[in-house]
């Protein structure tokens, strides 16, 4: 083996070695490693079809794209602009129909919605409040 090849073998073993510790740190190669907050209503009102979920969620979707994002306060939707000092009505209705929907909302510490989805938890909740409304 020659001096080069063993100083190219030598270069690849060390940045394979440098991925694999990367990895293993509980980076990923592809994320920001973004914080992911779970939102979803603890007193839902009802279950919302998949239609009116996606109008919803298409807004809130329009709304981000335009600089609008969410928190969550006293366990409502409120919404901020980058300027912080309006409020926007129609993703804050957005969000409080999924939330109150039995929908999931996972959110980035930027207030971005990343993801809308069904929550069994908040399906749980609706049944349990159901059943207990039909036995008082």
């Amino acid at each position: 083996m020659t001096n080069k090849s063993k100083i190219q073998a030598f270069l690849i073993a060390l940045v394979a070695f440098g991925i694999i510790i990367y990895v293993a740190s509980g980076k990923s190669l592809n994320s920001d490693n973004e914080i992911k907050h779970q939102w979803y209503s603890t007193s839902p009102t009802n279950i919302l079809n998949s239609d009116d979920a996606q109008k919803n969620i298409d807004n809130i979707k329009t709304l981000q794209d335009t600089g609008w994002r969410l928190l969550m306060q006293d366990g409502k939707p409120i919404s901020f602009n980058e300027d912080g000092n309006a409020r926007n009505e129609i993703i804050e209705k957005a969000a409080s129909n999924l939330l109150h929907g039995c929908y999931e909302l996972d959110m980035n510490d930027k207030g971005e919605m990343i993801e809308a989805k069904p929550s069994e938890e908040a399906k749980e909740i609706f049944i349990d409040q159901q059943n207990n409304t039909i036995e008082e």
